[in-house]
C-alpha cells in the first residue's frame, strides 16, 4: 500500500529504510510525547495487527514514521473492538517546518482505508500539554472525544475519526477580517461571520456549500478561534438547527434555551 501526495509518500516498512530510522532524530522535548521509530519498531513487526509505516519526502528521505493498529484498546477508554489506532505518530526533527506533518493527517484517514478498508473507526490519543499535535488533528477533521487525567504521562486526550463519514478533511478556514472564508482545493465553498465578545466568539452567520463542509468546518473552527482570537476560551452560536453543533461537541446552554448552544475550546 502506497500513498503518493504533493510532498510525501507513505509507504508501508521495509528494511531499505532501516537506516535511516535508527539515525531519526527528536528533540528532547518531542520525545516526551512519542518513541524514536526504532525503539517501536521491532514490536510492530512482531505483530500482525500492526503496520509501521515510513514517510517519505520527494527525495526518499525518511521524514516521518506512525504505526497503524488495528484491534488496539487504549487503556482509559472504551472504544469499539473492530478500530484502528494511529500511534507513534512522529516528524523527524531534521526536516521539521516543512508541512509534512500536515500533508500526512490530511491523507491519513484515506491510506488507512487501504490498509485496512473493513474498518470504520480511526483512533489517536496524545498528550493534553502537546497542543500543537492535537491543534492538527482537529484541522484533519478528528473530533475531540475525551480526556483521560490520568494517562501515563499526565492528561491526554483521545481523538476519532468516522472513516465512513464523507468529511472535507482539506478544507481550509481563511482568516478575512471577522468573516472565515471556507476554502476546498482553491474554490470557496461558504464563509462564517463572527462577532467578538470578551472571552466568547459568536458564530453570527455560517453558509456551507453543504453538510458535509459545516461538519468538517465545525470540527477546525476551535483551533482556528484559538488561533486567532487568543483570548477567547468558548464558541457560542444560537441555532434552530442544533444537530449538527451538537455532534461536534456543542452543549446546550440552557435546557429553557435549546437554541443556544456554546463550545469550550480550551480546558
Amino acid at each position: 500500500m502506497e500513498f503518493n501526495g504533493s510532498q510525501i509518500n507513505i509507504v508501508q516498512y521495509s528494511a531499505d529504510y532501516r537506516e535511516q530510522l535508527e539515525a531519526f532524530e527528536l528533540e528532547e522535548r518531542q520525545m516526551i510525547y512519542s518513541s524514536l521509530p526504532i525503539q517501536v519498531l521491532e514490536e510492530g513487526l512482531m505483530d500482525h495487527n500492526r503496520r509501521p509505516c515510513v514517510v517519505l519526502n520527494k527525495e526518499d528521505q525518511v521524514v516521518g514514521f506512525f504505526v497503524l493498529h488495528q484491534y488496539y484498546q487504549h487503556e482509559g477508554y472504551e472504544t469499539p473492538i473492530n478500530a484502528v489506532y494511529v500511534r507513534s505518530l512522529s516528524i523527524n526533527s531534521k526536516y521539521q517546518g516543512h508541512g509534512y506533518g500536515t500533508e500526512i493527517m490530511m491523507n491519513i484517514p484515506d491510506y488507512v482505508q487501504q490498509v485496512f478498508p473493513d474498518f470504520e473507526h480511526l483512533y489517536l490519543v496524545v498528550d493534553a500539554e502537546n497542543q500543537a499535535a492535537w491543534n492538527l488533528y482537529e484541522r484533519a477533521g478528528f473530533l475531540h472525544l475525551a480526556t483521560n487525567p490520568e494517562g501515563p504521562i499526565g492528561k491526554e486526550r483521545l481523538y476519532y475519526l468516522d472513516l465512513s463519514g464523507q468529511y472535507v478533511s482539506k478544507l481550509r478556514l481563511i482568516k478575512q477580517d471577522d468573516t472565515v472564508l471556507l476554502d476546498k482545493d482553491g474554490t470557496n465553498v461558504g464563509q462564517i461571520k463572527l462577532s467578538v465578545d470578551g472571552k466568547a466568539v459568536r458564530i453570527e452567520e455560517f453558509q456551507p456549500a453543504d453538510d458535509e463542509v459545516r461538519e468538517s468546518a465545525l470540527r477546525q473552527l476551535a483551533t482556528y478561534v484559538r488561533k486567532h482570537y487568543p483570548e477567547a476560551d468558548r464558541i457560542l452560536v444560537d441555532t434552530d438547527q442544533p444537530d449538527p453543533y451538537l455532534n461536534v461537541n456543542f452543549v446546550q446552554e440552557d435546557s429553557e434555551a435549546p437554541e443556544q448552544l456554546m463550545k469550550l475550546i480550551k480546558y
